[in-house]
């Protein structure tokens, strides 16, 4: 065997998984999935059919079998449901929550557009430069500071904003 070479378990390999789950959004997959069901009152079943994967690959990727969604819309829904979980909670009749399903269900366009990963988070071109079209750079800067500790990814968006700023 090569010296470069690694050999893994299959929980060490669902452990590396599940880490870089975490680096692509911020939680694991078996979490945000969890939360999402629980919180839409929903089967993972129909969260599957809500976001346009099949069902075995959202059972693949909650196991740590797979790391990654790789439908950019499919992961756009899921991002669009985690947003409006606060509301679906204060939601108290059925056909309410299945309305919101339905919406996302028929959301096509990626979002955000264009995006890239920095160190601390997601940002893309259009996001950077509207902040810094509404705010200044001691602005982005305070706020990123503010921010760091609770929502350290948010304020390394600030922080490139800052950075990026020409004025």
């Amino acid at each position: 065997m090569a010296a470069d070479s690694v050999v893994a378990t299959p929980a060490a390999r669902r452990a590396m998984i599940r880490e870089r789950q975490r680096d692509l959004y911020g939680t694991t997959l078996r979490a945000l999935v969890n939360q999402l069901t629980e919180d839409y009152g929903i089967s993972q079943a129909r969260l599957a059919d809500t976001i346009g994967i099949s069902r075995p690959m959202l059972s693949q990727l909650v196991s740590a079998r797979r790391i990654k969604i790789g439908d950019i819309r499919a992961h756009t829904r899921l991002m669009i449901l985690d947003q409006r979980r606060d509301l679906a909670r204060a939601l108290t009749e059925r056909p309410e929550v299945d309305a919101i399903l339905a919406d996302v269900a028929k959301v096509q366009q990626p979002w955000p557009h264009h995006h890239t990963f920095i160190r601390d988070g997601w940002s893309d071109g259009s996001t950077t430069s509207l902040l810094r079209r509404v705010a200044s750079t001691e602005q982005l800067t305070a706020a990123a500071e503010r921010l760091q500790d609770e929502f350290p990814r948010i304020a390394g968006v600030l922080r490139q904003a800052a950075e990026d700023d020409d004025g």
